[in-house]
């Protein structure tokens, strides 16, 4: 009965009405929002640009070695942490915290009722330094997260060897995938 009460909470608070912001948790929401932009739309470039060259082969470096020193020098500049994370992580480096799990409970729970997630960059529940932005599932990114029967067999094994504790499978477009958590400093 908890649960059910905390997922009814966190949903409530993710639909919380924005006149209700402060000009400071605003502040910090566009330098998420910006630090979130910034790093998507470079990891989207690389992504697609290695799965024209490479196939899916090429984007497991990309999540695996380049995320990391893009975001690094994307915290540098805005002051902020960037965290990608889900309920199905491939690295065990990006397990969700304990907040970050009960979010993604939530934002999954809100999904599979019909509702529409929030887009853009949002607030945590209650908090006014942590913010995050959903990732669902498009169609190229099943090439390594969806259908383990459908994905290319010589991708799967690249994947183990990178990551042998994969849980990031068995996603259908749509889906959500996770979240890319920003806490401004």
């Amino acid at each position: 009965m908890k649960k059910r009460y905390y997922v009814t909470t966190i949903i409530a608070s993710l639909l919380i009405n924005m006149n209700s912001v402060s000009a400071e948790e605003l502040t910090r929401q566009a330098i998420a929002t910006k630090a979130v932009g910034q790093f998507g739309q470079e990891m989207r470039n690389k992504l697609v640009e290695s799965l024209k060259k490479n196939g899916p082969s090429g984007a497991i470096d990309i999540c695996a070695k380049d995320a990391p020193i893009i975001s690094s020098r994307i915290e540098h500049e805005y002051g902020v942490v960037i965290k990608r994370t889900s309920l199905k992580v491939r690295n065990p480096q990006n397990a969700p915290d304990s907040l970050e799990k009960e979010l993604l409970e939530s934002l999954s729970a809100l999904l599979n009722s019909g509702k529409t997630l929030p887009s853009g960059v949002v607030a945590f529940p209650n908090n006014q330094q942590r913010f995050y932005k959903t990732v669902q599932m498009e169609m190229a990114c099943l090439q390594c997260h969806g259908d383990p029967k459908i994905i290319n067999e010589r991708v799967r094994k690249e994947i183990t060897a990178v990551y042998p504790d994969d849980m990031a499978i068995g996603y259908k477009e749509g889906e959500l995938r996770g979240i890319i958590s920003i806490t401004v400093k």
